[in-house]
């Protein structure tokens, strides 16, 4: 167990060394895209690794002099690695309008320290599912799949991109054995441990990643797992970075055992396959427009986060939900106050937790969860 999860540690530990690393020894070219929605399995087919930008672990600098401080945590991160010039080993960027802050990080990026690749797909904002709105989307991912073929000189086909998928949904499948094992035995694996192993799937080679989670299932279902105590709670938001290990750790040591989440690095990243037919294209447009988990970044608006929430929470057995939220996020900050409202009247108990790039105030947060802890029953 101490081995798979060392390897596991190594990729988000240090993020542009595991990669350039990587890079070195394949020679192969590593192109970073911008989370979420990007569809990895068209840059995999064309034998390049794909690599979900990721919030950096230093204090922003020069980012300030690039974006406002009041964008969120990822938005200034990546501009400001980028202009450091520290993710100078990604041969190429994909980007995408995720919502009004993301959209001005690529042609910052091409101003200051463009690739030798980049591209920004337009897609919808909102997604009705309507035959205008999936028509243009194939068409962006066409589009990618065009200039990824001239940038990498390779021809990508059906075939290909269908082994692509194939992996993508064998690592998604096991991600999702995971949590369902976590599920079932609350306090198998740490928070921590949990949050990397998903982490990792973002950085590493994804046919690497299959074999470690097969290894870790199977020795998880061999070891005793003796009951873990503590009251069972759900993690919501963080809808484009990671929280803070230590966070994790808070929440762990004052009683309380993560039993499932919709945050992007967890179940939100792997919740969905792609199916495999004869048009692999169109297949990764039908996922990109699957409405579940809801995602506010989206304008949707046919389906309801907040019942969505209640439904899980309902499901799990979970005595309450811990909602972090990503500071200066526009979509999550719109949709939270009907979300409040709607677990209130439907008797479930919740705590915010504001989380940023930055230094924040453990004690502070320590102080709001022992409170919710008391709430939900206990010391």
């Amino acid at each position: 167990m101490e081995e798979i999860m060392k390897q596991f540690v190594e990729y988000p530990s240090d993020p542009y060394t595991s990669i350039a690393k990587w890079k070195e020894n394949t020679k192969k070219k590593v192109i970073g895209i911008f989370p979420m929605w990007i569809p990895e399995e068209i840059i995999h087919a064309a034998g390049m690794l794909p690599v979900v930008m990721w919030r950096s672990n230093e204090a922003i600098t020069w980012g300030y002099a690039h974006v406002p401080p009041y964008n969120c945590a990822i938005n200034k991160s990546v501009v400001d690695d980028a202009v450091k010039g520290k993710l100078k080993f990604m041969d190429g960027m994909v980007f995408l309008r995720q919502c009004l802050q993301s959209q001005e990080v690529p042609f910052i990026v091409e101003n200051n320290r463009p690739p030798a690749f980049e591209e920004y797909l337009y897609l919808p904002p909102i997604y009705h599912g309507d035959k205008a709105s999936k028509d243009f989307t194939r068409d962006e991912f066409k589009r990618l799949r065009k200039r990824l073929e001239e940038f990498g000189g390779e021809k990508i086909t059906d075939e290909k991109l269908n082994e692509s998928i194939n992996i993508y949904n064998k690592n998604r499948s096991l991600l999702r054995k995971l949590y369902d094992l976590r599920k079932e035995k609350p306090g198998i694996l740490r928070g921590r441990d949990v949050l990397r192993i998903v982490w990792s799937s973002m950085l590493m080679p994804k046919e690497e990643h299959n074999k470690l989670l097969e290894s870790l299932l199977s020795e998880l279902e061999k070891n005793g797992y003796k009951p873990a105590k503590g009251k069972k709670v759900f993690l919501s938001g963080c809808l484009c970075i990671h929280p803070q290990l230590e966070l994790l750790d808070m929440i762990e040591d004052l009683g309380m055992l993560v039993v499932d989440d919709d945050i992007y690095v967890g179940y939100r990243y792997f919740a969905n396959d792609a199916e495999i037919t004869d048009d692999p294209i169109g297949a990764l447009m039908e996922r990109h427009f699957i409405k579940t988990p809801v995602d506010p970044a989206r304008g949707e608006v046919e389906v309801n986060w907040g019942k969505e929430l209640i439904g899980k929470v309902k499901k799990l057995h979970a005595d309450g939900i811990i909602t972090l939220l990503t500071k200066y996020c526009p979509p999550h900050l719109c949709y939270y106050p009907d979300i409040k409202v709607e677990l209130a009247n439907a008797g479930i108990p919740e705590v915010l937790i504001e989380v940023e790039h930055e230094v924040i105030s453990m004690e502070s947060i320590k102080t709001r969860l022992q409170s919710f802890r008391e709430m939900i029953g206990g010391h």
